[in-house]
């Protein structure tokens, strides 16, 4: 799903706000999304110089993008019962966004400002990026492990690995 839509005055500033208090936060709902590939979010306010006209571009632009499995009601169905506030907050700068979030509403919203894509790489398909982010939990933790591993007798290590597998778990 690729969705563009026009911010109002002063939705960049909203936007780049919100951008900076989610990179200080924890893991969201997002992340624990299972059917989310990938998820990206782009301010747009303006398009480099090659010799085009300048002033096609007056107000900022937010792009929207994502790759998620299932069909396009479901997706939206959960994306704003799991993060109903965010997505106010991501959406409301818009022009055209439906405050009450009803669902009817809101898919309309969004098939009215999507751009289809025809076409689309991806390096790794059969690999998404909570996999990764699960790995390099892993790879870290197994590292400090393999670190402190020489200082233990046996029984510490074994205690310290059945604790580390049980911490990694959900990542396993």
């Amino acid at each position: 799903m690729t969705v563009f839509s026009l911010l109002r005055p002063g939705g960049s500033y909203v936007q780049r706000a919100f951008f900076a208090l989610g990179r200080l936060g924890q893991a969201t709902n997002v992340d624990r999304l299972a059917v989310i590939h990938f998820v990206r979010l782009a301010v747009i306010g303006e398009f480099p110089d090659h010799g085009q006209p300048q002033d096609y571009l007056r107000q900022t632009l937010q792009l929207f993008e994502s790759n998620y499995n299932g069909s396009f009601g479901s997706y939206i169905d959960m994306f704003v019962q799991a993060l109903p506030g965010r997505m106010r907050a991501l959406w409301g700068t818009s022009y055209g966004f439906p405050w009450r979030l009803p669902l009817g509403p809101f898919k309309h919203y969004i098939l009215q400002n999507e751009f289809p894509i025809d076409h689309y790489y991806v390096r790794n398909p059969e690999v998404t990026v909570k996999m990764v982010k699960s790995a390099l939990r892993i790879v870290q933790a197994t590292a400090e492990l393999r670190q402190d591993a020489h200082d233990l007798d046996p029984d510490e290590f074994a205690e310290r690995l059945r604790a580390l597998v049980t911490h990694l778990q959900s990542d396993l």
